[in-house]
């Protein structure tokens, strides 16, 4: 060994960066001649940074001697901005670490580092580090960084950074399906702070938070966010905004409502308008008794159908057909299901238009029962069910379950046995749902009125009084799991 300089493995976990370099430069038992061979820096200036020295060492030049030396990044990068460097030092080690974003958990690291710059305005800070998430395609990086700004603005009163960053957190977090309800209220809770928004980010809320609750089944909502679109939007966020407003009048039977709505929504030029109205007055028609105007608008319409709009215009032309008993037309669509299931394969279909596949399949059952097709017809109960369950509407579900129970009252074949698990597993399910849940009771109870389907005991029990201690949960009646 040359020069004396080698020495015992470093044992304890190493404190400082020239602590790091030595541990694993003897580790790898290199000197300091062969390590400048390999980094291009003299081994006085090596040996300088070993015993620290070297206060501030280049930055690129420490990247070297860990590459060279296989140290980990994320161990030289969080122990080199921890030896004190003006802000704009470590906001360059942190555009680094965006440039590959191999290493998120250190980006995050990075930028509280940067938000603690003593010398420099809280609020100058904050405002730059907000203005670069933007460009970071990863959302995930993106959540803990807007995470980290609304943690630090509120501990530092910086009260547009934390409007700002709970709305950006907001719009993100929306798009995971799987946590609607959720991230519905978070959406919501920014509105504690929207006066601190921009005129464009509070139109971009409101529009969001209104097509979140028509989502949601949450039809007052809709019309109340969207309606502050409508009022102070321009451009295609209005135009969506209205007929958003227009939708979930319809669904509350406001056709007044409704029809003004969509007056508004015809005017705007943009291509999409002239579909959606198309689509709406087929739906206005046929809930106003204008049955067969609606049928032969809806047929028309599916001659030239766009994708979004596809499982909509089926799924109501269904019910028309069923409604008037002619079951051959209703299972002329049938055509159409591989299509429909094609157009929501995607992450970003909404729970609502999932409802739609759901009723799909519930009117797809009674066509079945109808036409002696009685196992067919239990299918697709069962498949209606899980779809309602997946997304969490458990009155609607508990309906197209006990369809089959109302088919065994009606003196229909019994479901075969290895239909009888799954039906029992699923009434199961809803039952221990409703157990935890009053406002779910009385919701399956209006379901199932609406429906003219018999409600079972246990659910009546539940609604009466609204406890469910000595509840057991039944079979279905009739079936009994072999």
């Amino acid at each position: 060994m040359k020069d004396g300089e080698e020495v015992s493995t470093v044992a304890a976990k190493p404190k400082s960066l020239g602590e790091l370099i030595q541990y694993h430069r003897l580790n790898k038992n290199i000197s300091l001649s062969k390590l400048q061979e390999a980094v291009g820096l003299d081994k006085g200036s090596l040996s300088r940074i070993e015993r620290g020295e070297v206060k501030r060492p280049d930055f690129h030049i420490l990247l070297s001697i860990a590459a060279a030396l296989d140290i980990p990044h994320h161990d030289i990068v969080e122990l080199y901005i921890e030896i004190g460097h003006k802000s704009e030092v470590i906001f360059s080690i942190f555009q680094h670490e965006l440039a590959t974003l191999e290493h998120p958990l250190l980006i995050c690291k990075i930028a509280a580092k940067f938000l603690e710059s003593p010398s420099e305005d809280s609020y100058d800070l904050v405002e730059k580090l907000y203005r670069t998430i933007d460009s970071i395609e990863n959302s995930a990086i993106q959540l803990s960084l807007y995470h980290l700004i609304i943690d630090y603005s509120r501990s530092h009163g910086i009260m547009p950074y934390i409007a700002k960053g709970l709305y950006r957190k907001y719009m993100i977090e929306r798009n995971d399906f799987s946590r609607l309800k959720e991230t519905y209220q978070s959406g919501k809770n920014v509105l504690d702070y929207v006066n601190f928004l921009s005129d464009k980010e509070k139109i971009l809320l409101y529009y969001g938070l209104s097509v979140h609750a028509y989502s949601l089944i949450d039809y007052e909502d809709a019309i109340r966010f969207g309606e502050y679109v409508v009022k102070n939007g321009t451009g295609e966020s209005q135009a969506n905004a209205t007929h958003n407003v227009c939708n979930a009048y319809y669904h509350l039977g406001d056709f007044v409502a409704c029809r003004s709505y969509l007056e508004k929504y015809s005017q705007y030029p943009y291509p999409f308008v002239a579909d959606n109205v198309c689509l709406m007055n087929g739906y206005i028609n046929g809930k106003t008794g204008n049955i067969e105007l609606a049928i032969s608008q809806f047929n028309a319409y599916l001659m030239d159908s766009s994708s979004y709009n596809l499982i909509h215009a089926v799924t109501e032309l269904f019910h028309l057909y069923l409604s008037i008993h002619d079951f051959v037309s209703a299972e002329n669509l049938l055509k159409y299901e591989d299509s429909m299931l094609e157009s929501i394969n995607n992450e970003y279909t909404t729970p609502f238009k999932r409802s739609r596949l759901a009723y799909f399949y519930l009117l797809k059952g009674i066509m079945m029962f109808n036409t002696r097709r009685c196992e067919e017809a239990f299918n697709c109960f069962i498949e209606s069910t899980c779809e309602y369950m997946d997304i969490g509407v458990y009155d609607k579900a508990l309906v197209s379950l006990l369809h089959i129970q109302q088919s065994v009252i009606d003196n229909n074949p019994l479901p075969k046995s290895e239909l009888v698990q799954k039906i029992n597993s699923l009434h199961e399910q809803l039952c221990k749902k409703a157990s935890r849940d009053p406002d779910l009771v009385s919701k399956m109870m209006a379901a199932l009125s609406w429906a003219r389907i018999e409600i079972p005991d246990w659910l009546m029990t539940m609604s009466i009084t609204m406890s469910t201690s000595g509840i057991t949960i039944p079979e279905l009646p009739g079936f009994r799991a072999k």
